[in-house]
């Protein structure tokens, strides 16, 4: 008994622990990919694209019939005599002008163009939990901030009241940093309704209501040339696949208007049991070819064939109209890229350089050689240059999600 007792203590422990792991951005990739609602929505469009796909099948094989009757008739005046009957037919087209196939091709069609469908709004998900994901962080990571900023304006309005005391500050600069202070503790309360809300939304997006905590490294993410990056959104971005599939369709249903100036054949057959009396009945058979032509239909058939052959020109203007603009997509968010880069250099150095600008302000105020006005503006800089840097992270971990998400990369 106590060892199973142990035995079940120690399976709680590590599934409350596994269950307690904070989540990383894979993880929540991966839940939102089984369970968010849109794409489970989705999914059962690829149903039903299989099940017309069934449907269209269904003309490849023979329809067969039962039939049974019984009917009584007579002369009026006259001793009514009945009739029973019984048969089964069969009819199967042999040719159609191709119709059937192509029936058939465009209902295949329809199931890539729903699976591509899928894909895109599964990028869309993943984009959307990225965003989501980077929000919570950089809303952590400005609490962080906040905190440091709270401790550092404590601490100098430990110091201004220091001075205040022994005469060397007036009462107007004790109340500015205290209302700096203040701020702060805004700042603060400010910051971690907002990481209430994040977490709400990438809650939704993964269909669930837990709280949880997140874990994530920046690692530097690298991308191959713009001409690279350009051609995998060609082979990669759904909208692109799911266009081409759709001239597919258009060139299926051309031919579908084209079958209608060729014959249809079909063979039918049929056996059948009739007579006065239900066990006295005799049998009949036949099997026969049909064959039917229409030989003028109004010009029915050659307006559906320039129909199609419109949709196919449209459907080529629409390709190449969707590939440019991809192409300007995968321009644009790569020069973001670059440029977030460039930023967070370039923030990195500000904050540096601020960081030392401020330590000398606040040694010179130590020392009585400068006012509490350049302390203050230099600190104020100083926390600007502080949430530069979160800013131009959030936008680097923004632009390589987006420069993924064009180039069709879900992941």
């Amino acid at each position: 008994m106590k060892l199973r007792f142990s035995f079940f203590l120690v399976v709680s422990i590590l599934s409350f622990s596994l269950f307690s792991q904070p989540l990383s951005l894979d993880d929540c990739i991966s839940i939102a990919k089984q369970h968010n609602l849109s794409l489970q929505q989705f999914l059962t469009e690829i149903e039903v694209a299989r099940a017309h796909l069934s449907e269209a099948n269904a003309s490849f094989y023979p329809n067969i019939s039962l039939s049974s009757s019984y009917r009584k008739s007579g002369n009026v005046g006259s001793e009514p005599s009945g009739n029973f009957s019984t048969g089964i037919n069969a009819q199967y087209p042999i040719y159609q002008g191709g119709s059937i196939r192509a029936g058939s091709q465009i209902a295949k069609a329809r199931i890539k163009i729903a699976q591509a469908n899928y894909r895109q709004k599964e990028n869309d998900v993943v984009l959307a939990v990225k965003q989501a994901f980077f929000k919570i962080k950089q809303t952590q990571e400005q609490i962080a901030l906040i905190n440091t900023v709270l401790k550092r304006r404590q601490e100098n309005l430990v110091l201004i009241k220091l001075n205040y005391s022994v005469g060397r500050e007036n009462q107007p600069n004790v109340a500015s940093a205290e209302a700096n202070l203040a701020q702060s503790e805004y700042d603060l309360f400010q910051a971690q309704e907002n990481l209430k809300l994040a977490k709400s939304t990438l809650n939704r997006l993964l269909n669930r209501n837990e709280d949880f905590e997140i874990s994530y490294d920046d690692k530097p993410s690298d991308f191959p040339e713009l001409d690279s990056l350009i051609r995998e959104a060609h082979n990669q971005r759904p909208e692109i696949i799911s266009q081409k599939i759709n001239q597919v369709i258009v060139q299926n249903q051309k031919m579908q208007a084209i079958s209608n100036y060729l014959p249809n054949i079909a063979v039918s057959s049929s056996y059948g049991l009739s007579g006065e009396n239900f066990f006295e009945q005799n049998d009949n058979w036949s099997l026969g070819v049909g064959l039917s032509w229409s030989i003028f239909d109004g010009f029915s058939t050659q307006s559906k064939v320039k129909q199609a052959n419109i949709a196919i020109k449209q459907h080529a203007l629409k390709l190449q109209e969707l590939v440019n603009s991809i192409e300007s997509e995968v321009k644009q968010a790569h020069s973001d890229w670059i440029l977030a880069k460039q930023n967070l250099e370039i923030s990195r150095k500000s904050l540096s350089a601020t960081q030392s600008a401020y330590q000398l302000t606040k040694l010179q105020y130590e020392q009585g050689r400068t006012s509490y006005f350049f302390l203050q503006q230099k600190e104020n800089e100083l926390t600007q240059a502080e949430n530069n840097l979160l800013n131009a992270l959030y936008n680097l971990r923004n632009a390589e999600a987006k420069l993924a998400f064009t180039v069709g990369r879900n992941y």
